[in-house]
């Protein structure tokens, strides 16, 4: 490869030069809140090879996860779906620090799958950020909340974030 073209800069709003499209992966997250006021969750994982569906419920007040189920609806290799199970695993768990190493140990690994790790872990992760403000008696994903002024919001969520982000930095706050 030519060497001035790897070093060469592209200032911001210059197209890159690009050759083709070899391949694409989408993860879409859709939070509802349920009748029940839990929060459910529908997350998917798309790619040339993959459909990967996930549904989670969770417990607001507890923000304890008390459903969880998976689908392989589209795979490479007919053992896939058998890992689907694994997603019952997450059932009791909280959404709180330290479950982001709780779902490696659960889902993925050699007994579970990359793919429903990645999904699983996306989908905490919005759970996480809908959850904010809850209690304190926003409710899910508040527009109360959001139009609240930085300062107001970072106050709120900055125990929830603690060291998540340069903006919540333990030495910034």
């Amino acid at each position: 490869m030519n060497e001035s073209i790897i070093n060469d800069y592209i200032p911001a709003g210059e197209r890159i030069p690009v050759r083709r499209l070899v391949s694409k992966r989408d993860i879409g997250i859709e939070a509802f809140e349920l009748e029940n006021g839990n929060l459910m969750l529908e997350a998917t994982l798309l790619d040339p090879y993959h459909l990967i569906r996930l549904n989670i419920h969770i417990e607001p007040a507890t923000k304890t996860i008390v459903h969880a189920r998976s689908e392989f609806a589209s795979h490479p290799h007919a053992a896939c779906p058998m890992v689907a199970e694994k997603a019952k695993l997450l059932i009791g768990l909280k959404i709180e620090r330290g479950i982001s190493k709780i779902i490696l140990q659960k889902i993925g690994g050699s007994d579970g799958c990359v793919h429903l790790r990645e999904l699983t872990l996306e989908t905490i992760n919005f759970a996480a950020t809908t959850l904010i403000g809850f209690d304190q008696g926003f409710g899910l994903m508040s527009r109360d909340f959001n139009i609240l002024n930085e300062a107001e919001r970072f106050e709120i969520s900055r125990h929830v974030l603690n060291n998540t982000c340069f903006i919540y930095k333990e030495k910034l706050m």
